[in-house]
Parts: C-alpha cells; structure tokens; sequence
C-alpha cells in the first residue's frame, strides 16, 4: 500500500468520524429523560422549552425555593460543544484528503 492510499484512508477516516459526529444526535438529561435538542447542524430547543415551560420553578415564589434548571442553556451548551470539536475534526480529515492527492504527484515528479 502506498503512502498516498494510506494518507487517503486516515483523511476519509477523519472526515467520516467529523461528519458523524455533526449529525449523530444531542440530548440532555431532564427530569425524566433525556431531553433531544437536535443535531450539531441543527439545532431543535422544542422539547428543552417545553421541559422548561413545565418546570414548576418558573412560579415566582416557588422559583426562590425550587432550583431552577435551564434545560435551553444546557442544550445550546451542548450542541456548542459538540461543534466545537466535530467541525475541527472534520475540515482536517478533508485537508488530510486533499493533501493526499498532492502527495502523489510529489512522489511522481521525484522519481522520474
């Protein structure tokens, strides 16, 4: 196996790991289950407003002695940081892919 076709394999490899990881799905734990709030491409806070509209904290007075959970907050949290390394993760797996077809015609050119 040549250089180029292993340096092909590690960028395609890269690049599908970051391209799952922006569509694979983003929860939170809520007070009964885990709440979904989309994917790293698009965001969905439906249920994450509905558990936050439910919450009985949102009353006044009891909002003093209940603590109060933002699950918005934590879903926007976590769908930031899920884009803050799937993103990275997949443009290098494409710089990898693409490098690897400069790596061939460097090697072509050097032994002819």
């Amino acid at each position: 196996m040549t250089l180029r076709r292993l340096v092909m394999i590690a960028g395609v490899v890269v690049l599908l790991a970051g391209a799952i990881a922006l569509l694979m799905p983003v929860s939170v734990p809520g007070p009964d289950a885990n709440i979904g709030c989309g994917n790293a491409l698009v965001a969905d806070l439906s249920e994450a407003r509905e558990a936050d509209s439910r919450n009985l904290a949102n009353l006044p007075i009891v909002n003093e002695i209940v603590p109060h959970t933002d699950y918005v907050a934590e879903c926007e949290s976590a769908l930031s940081s899920r884009r803050a390394w799937s993103i990275p993760v997949a443009v290098v797996g494409l710089v990898i892919l693409a490098g690897s077809f400069f790596i061939g015609q460097r090697a072509a050119r050097g032994s002819a």
